[in-house]
């Protein structure tokens, strides 16, 4: 049987979570600028709850 299921199901089960790569001084700076936050405060709020996106906008309070 054909099960029907909605494009944003399928990719959703294929992307990764964003993470912020600090390696990379662009992204750095990038993500501190869509945050409102001076990088040396991303980078805090990385070494505290992890490169995750999702734990450092919940950690910022954004």
């Amino acid at each position: 049987m054909i099960q029907l299921v909605t494009v944003a199901s399928v990719i959703s089960t294929y992307q990764t979570p964003p993470v912020v790569d600090t390696r990379d001084d662009t992204q750095t700076d990038l993500w501190a600028g869509r945050l409102n936050v001076s990088r040396n405060r991303l980078l805090e709020a990385i070494s505290s709850v992890g490169p995750s996106l999702a734990a450092v906008r919940n950690y910022l309070g954004k």
